[in-house]
């Protein structure tokens, strides 16, 4: 018992010697970190549903019967985009987290979180979102445009025919590449 009394005194001393902060970002940080996973492991069905039907892409029938293989370099990238989406959303959570703990490690860190930066890691999420909505239209516009009313391109259009069909290529590349880099920039001014 009278252990147990000195255990308890001292104890009490060491924790009035404690000193130190928690800085409120590192945690946020750490919570963006957690989201992103959580974010990545559901839109990852959603883009291998997109995904899907993209590869599997066919014109109606009164428009030729083009399907997406027609189009240049388009199936290597949509058949790997679900796992540049994957990665990135791992890679985001990862970095999150590895930047939480590096400001809680350090104790009065600075961070600012404000408006600006929680909506460049929103719009990195919306880029992908809105590429795999806009690019069955796209497609559906292109093949409209190639088929011509049955008659084909009109041949005064010098070069419209390559361009049409790299253009669903540059369509998903753009999107995927406005995802990384706002997402890149927003986690880039939590780092700041």
């Amino acid at each position: 018992m009278k252990n147990l009394g000195r255990a308890l005194i001292l104890m009490g001393q060491m924790r009035r010697n404690e000193r130190g902060a928690i800085d409120i970002g590192g945690i946020l940080i750490m919570g963006i970190g957690m989201v992103f996973l959580a974010v990545g492991f559901i839109m990852f069905p959603i883009v291998t549903t997109a995904t899907d039907a993209l590869l599997a892409y066919n014109c109606t029938e009164s428009l030729g019967n083009i399907t997406s293989a027609y189009f240049t370099g388009f199936i290597p990238i949509i058949g790997i985009t679900p796992l540049l989406v994957l990665i990135g959303y791992l890679s985001a959570a990862v970095f999150s987290m590895y930047l939480g703990v590096k400001i809680m490690k350090g104790g009065e860190g600075d961070t600012k979180l404000d408006l600006g930066t929680t909506l460049l890691l929103g719009i990195s999420l919306i880029f992908i979102a809105i590429g795999l909505i806009i690019l069955p239209v796209a497609l559906d516009g292109i093949c409209t445009v190639i088929y011509g009313g049955g008659a084909g391109i009109n041949a005064a259009y010098t070069g419209l025919l390559p361009i049409l069909r790299v253009t669903p290529l540059l369509i998903l590349i753009s999107f995927v590449s406005g995802a990384v880099i706002s997402g890149f920039f927003g986690i880039k001014k939590l780092a700041a």
